[in-house]
């Protein structure tokens, strides 16, 4: 499709300055800082595009570059589909496209997304309600946070509270989620120990994924509807008054001679043997 044809039809502005303020203020969205100010986060390439617009997730605009425009159908379809749905649509030069970008090999379209609007203090409990709930704790590896929700996802957890985990708006989180973000609710919150005393009083059984006194062994006890298990950081597990806190330590079984699962390995194990049970009410 020729440029001034795609200007045409879909009022898109080009952006061909590596300085232009915007190109500035998405390129700088890569630090937690400056999305948190700006409110807005990008999710880059086709198929993150299309999720977040099926899932009619708020966008600023969609960016396209110069170069997908005429030798990516997709991309420069998806754009026109995003303008179809009366979303801002920008066109840029390849230049300013690459400064944004946070892919080695983009495909050359980014929407430009809005962050949540942060929790009430103290909506948890309507939040959670009725929801199957997965805790993390302290998860720092961005890839990390991503697969796991992905997981979650799949495996029919409703909501996934984050206790001091690295953001999953982050770029490489985005990427691992794999749209996820755009349709899993998340609330957020700086102290497990806290966030498990609230999952309690609300009724809730807390599982902590660790070995320890009470401990419970994955598959020789029955799972209830309410049950939130908790994963722990990649190195050191749950903080100690996380796990004073929980109801029970939750053990997976394991071959001997193996130390441990890493924190994607367990949440999966964890959730499958929960979505297993469900399927077999």
């Amino acid at each position: 499709m020729e440029r001034e044809r795609f200007v045409n039809e879909t009022g898109a502005d080009f952006i061909t300055s590596r300085a232009n303020p915007r190109v500035v203020l998405y390129a700088g969205l890569d630090d937690r800082k400056k999305r948190n100010e700006a409110g807005l986060f990008l999710a880059e390439g086709i198929k993150l595009t299309r999720d977040a617009m099926a899932a009619d997730y708020p966008a600023r605009e969609i960016l396209l570059s110069e170069t997908a425009l005429g030798k990516s159908p997709d991309a420069a379809e998806t754009a026109m589909d995003a303008h179809r749905k009366g979303i801002p649509v920008a066109l840029l030069s390849d230049p300013a496209f690459e400064k944004i970008s946070t892919e080695k090999a983009p495909q050359g379209i980014i929407a430009v997304l809005r962050l949540p609007e942060p929790p009430l203090p103290d909506g948890f409990s309507a939040w959670a309600e009725e929801k199957r709930l997965l805790m993390l704790c302290e998860i720092q590896d961005p890839g990390n946070l991503g697969t796991i929700l992905r997981s979650a996802e799949a495996l029919g957890v409703g909501g996934v509270v984050l206790a001091g985990c690295a953001d999953p708006y982050q770029p490489k989180a985005v990427r691992a989620a794999m749209g996820t973000l755009f349709r899993l609710p998340l609330w957020t919150a700086e102290n497990g120990a806290d966030c498990v005393g609230a999952l309690r009083s609300a009724g809730r059984r807390v599982l902590a994924a660790a070995l320890g006194e009470n401990d419970l062994t994955l598959g020789d006890y029955e799972p209830l509807p309410g049950d939130c298990p908790v994963i722990g950081n990649e190195g050191h597990g749950l903080p100690a008054e996380v796990l004073e806190a929980a109801d029970f330590c939750l053990r997976i079984p394991m071959a001997p001679g193996a130390e441990s699962l890493n924190a994607s390995a367990a949440a999966a194990c964890i959730l499958w043997e929960y979505y297993r049970g469900r399927r077999m009410l």
